[in-house]
């Protein structure tokens, strides 16, 4: 059987000729080859350890497939060919970068090699060859570098070599990967005296209990930091993912203006009983008196129970005398307009609008980010603690706007001071082209559908956070349902 062949090449990847393998790496001579780094969906490297037979690293780690590219054919080609005949496994491969590096073996050999490293993405688990792999696993790059410092002897030259010039380069390929994919954040749930469960029934999300108001889907707020739930960057939170990749997270108007504070609050809020008449301050108010952004928000209803309704503004010419003489007697509902309503609608409530949710509604809120709240009149009720919750008369008259309107936005295209809401049914697959939009887009499964996101299942209650940088929104429908998408 003819021996396989190699191709020598220069320092600049030139072709010179072809020799035996065995004759290259007794003269040590300058020949093309390859790595193949295949990665997992969780960021994970899959090692392979080399077959005890093999004529030079034997039972050493490495990465996923090393070789050699045959004449005439190209890197690529190579790395695919290679992949399928080590470990079973077909993926798409890009090259990332290349190196030269001489090392010399026990036995004599010496590798000096121009390597192309390639990189690929599968979750699949391999079918390994035995005549030249012995076994395999899936390890963080974190974790590969640490053991390679603690155990080098495990590790093969090229692999050790890769990881100490050019790890960087491997990190930063895999975030850009990762980051043109979308995120999915933890809920964080909010227990109130109003909350109820159909944040579970509905939505089908695991609430703490059947008093459960509110599900912070995407949370800037201090001390409710969202945090990534799974993948890549599971366990990092919001506030650090702004502050590495800025404006590849959230767009490039977005961050001149915010720089690393996220603009939005995004909620699901379940109102089994009334919540509190409240409101407000605006950005000025809120920057004097608590150096925060101010609170202009948008409702959708998911749900409402029969004879549901919101309460939004005053009744037409109250006055501020009115205002406080109806407060002082606890008769203020009286003032408020009481709007009934039913799914689907949407309505936008700036900052200085008095307002309440009505029990038995369950809605999609968007908001500024700001928890900053004048609570006006809370039903004479007691909170979860058993007592009254704090009252904020004082900062509320200072907030109120006597003269706003109910605005019900039942549009399909809502645009907003502070954002844009589309209200969209997708009824069949699509695509949506992202690279000029300059913007992040939130997603909010609020209908009964069921979909794939950019290879992401999306369904009832859920909340996706696309970074700016994702080219393109592939919308594939298993059953057909409302959705909101949110943006800058």
């Amino acid at each position: 059987m003819q021996e396989e062949q190699v191709i020598l090449v220069n320092e600049k990847d030139e072709p010179i000729g072809l020799c035996p393998k065995m004759e290259a790496h007794e003269k040590a001579l300058l020949h093309r080859a390859f790595s193949v780094f295949i990665f997992n969906n969780k960021g994970e490297l899959l090692l392979q350890q080399r077959a005890a037979h093999k004529y030079h690293s034997p039972r050493l780690w490495t990465n996923t497939v090393c070789s050699h590219q045959r004449d005439k054919e190209t890197n690529l080609q190579a790395g695919k060919r290679r992949l399928d005949e080590e470990m079973g496994m077909r993926a798409p491969l890009e090259e990332v970068f290349h190196f030269v590096y001489q090392a010399k073996f026990d036995n004599g050999l010496t590798e000096h090699e121009l390597d192309h490293v390639m990189i690929g993405f599968s979750d699949e688990n391999p079918v390994i060859n035995p005549d030249e792999v012995m076994n395999f696993k899936w390890e963080t790059l974190e974790n590969i570098e640490v053991d390679i410092q603690n155990n080098p002897d495990k590790y093969t030259e090229w692999f050790k070599i890769i990881f100490a010039n050019s790890l960087n380069k491997l990190q930063k390929r895999l975030e850009e990967h990762f980051l043109s994919k979308p995120l999915i954040f933890e809920p964080i749930f909010k227990e109130k005296p109003w909350g109820g469960n159909k944040l579970h029934k509905i939505l089908g999300k695991n609430i703490p209990s059947d008093k459960t108001g509110e599900s912070w889907e995407i949370s800037d707020i201090e001390d409710n930091f969202s945090i990534v739930a799974s993948g890549y960057f599971k366990g990092k939170s919001l506030p650090s993912l702004l502050k590495k990749y800025g404006a590849k997270l959230v767009g490039k108007k977005a961050y001149r203006k915010f720089n690393n504070a996220f603009p939005l609050l995004i909620k699901y809020i379940d109102a089994a009983d009334d919540l509190s008449i409240q409101v407000h301050p605006d950005d000025q108010m809120a920057q004097k008196e608590h150096q925060s952004f101010g609170k202009n928000e948008l409702w959708h209803v998911i749900q409402a129970d029969k004879g549901a309704a919101l309460y939004i503004g005053f009744k037409e010419n109250t006055t501020k005398e009115d205002y406080l003489k109806h407060l002082e007697s606890g008769k203020l509902e009286m003032l408020l307009n009481k709007i009934g309503v039913q799914t689907g609608d949407t309505f936008y409530i700036p900052a200085g609008m008095v307002h309440a949710i009505g029990k038995g509604i369950l809605l999609a809120e968007v908001q500024q980010t700001s928890d900053i709240t004048y609570r006006i009149y809370d039903w004479n009720r007691n909170g979860l603690d058993g007592k009254p919750r704090e009252l904020h008369t004082e900062l509320a008259l200072q907030a109120i706007d006597f003269k706003a309107q109910a605005d019900k936005r039942n549009e399909k295209r809502i645009i907003t001071p502070y954002f844009t809401v589309e209200k969209m049914e997708w009824t069949k697959d699509s695509k949506r082209d992202l690279r000029n939009s300059d913007s992040f887009i939130v997603l909010m499964n609020t209908g009964k559908g069921k979909f794939i996101v950019n290879g992401i299942n999306f369904n009832t209650g859920d909340t996706l956070f696309l970074p700016a940088v994702v080219p393109e929104l592939d919308m594939k429908v298993l059953e057909k349902g409302e959705v909101l998408m949110v943006y800058n």
